[in-house]
């Protein structure tokens, strides 16, 4: 069998830059990989092999999906090939398979050059997992779900609030309050420990979507009817218990057509 070291190297070389591959060249993660290239090399032979051999069955796997949604279409032209090359790369570190079948839509979207397709999509849905690409459909059903009202919003931009993304996200979710877990945790039973874990998720779900600006958070001073009342003939205004700062959320526009773009063909939302 090759050195594990002379593998190690290998891989590294072919996948990271120069700079990495001098740190990760180190004594440390050469006995890192030392087990696994000793696993895998009767198998594949090396870790360089091992990961192309990964890609390679992700990116059949994802062009098998995409083939399905070409079904009764031509053949794919060369400039329409083009333009999906970019985003092969990180399509082929992906073997989630619900993610795999946004990555064919995204594919068959970025080739077809559909209007509002970007680029940069294939970055976004690289960083993303499947629970929050799942999270987003539930969003999108709820905004796009028919009103008895005109919004003047676009499609899918109307406002919804902290409570209602919970509720999207789990309307069983009851979780209890920092403070609360601060004085009570020794108390609570394992139900509301796991309750509150599962908040954390949700707050790291929300903040995710906000960092590749999928949703956007507004705060807003909002100012309700005041009070009226007369005290010994004279007439006193009180604010009402309505005004204060409110914070609402919406999916950005590019959160909208990033849906849209990744979205398998067969989602009824679609």
């Amino acid at each position: 069998m090759d050195d594990p070291e002379e593998l190690a190297k290998e891989m590294i070389t072919g996948m990271v830059s120069e700079t990495a591959a001098k740190v990760l060249e180190s004594k440390v993660v050469i006995n890192l990989l030392n087990p696994v290239a000793v696993e895998v090399g009767q198998f594949l032979g090396d870790i360089a092999g091992m990961v192309r051999f990964y890609a390679t069955d992700n990116m059949a796997r994802i062009f098998t999906r995409w083939a399905k949604i070409r079904e009764g279409k031509p053949p794919l032209k060369p400039e329409e090939f083009k333009r999906v090359i970019p985003m092969l790369q990180m399509a082929s570190v992906q073997s989630d398979d619900e993610l795999q079948e946004r990555w064919a839509s995204l594919l068959e979207n970025v080739a077809n050059d559909a209007n509002g397709v970007l680029p940069s999509f294939g970055q976004t849905l690289a960083q993303i997992t499947s629970a929050e690409a799942r999270y987003l459909d539930r969003i999108w059903e709820r905004v796009t779900a028919p009103k008895n009202y005109n919004s003047g919003k676009r499609k899918g931009r109307d406002e919804l609030s902290y409570s209602n993304l919970i509720d999207i996200y789990d309307p069983k979710l009851r979780a209890p309050s920092p403070a609360e877990m601060r004085v009570y945790r020794d108390r609570m039973s394992p139900e509301q420990l796991k309750a509150f874990d599962e908040m954390t998720n949700f707050e790291l779900t929300l903040h995710d979507l906000e960092r590749l600006s999928l949703l956007e958070k507004s705060v807003k001073f909002v100012s309700g009817d005041p009070r009226h009342y007369e005290f010994g003939g004279e007439r006193i205004t009180i604010p009402s218990e309505d005004s204060g700062m409110k914070t609402s959320y919406a999916l950005t526009q590019y959160g909208v057509n990033f849906i849209l773009a990744v979205q398998p063909p067969t989602t009824p939302s679609r």
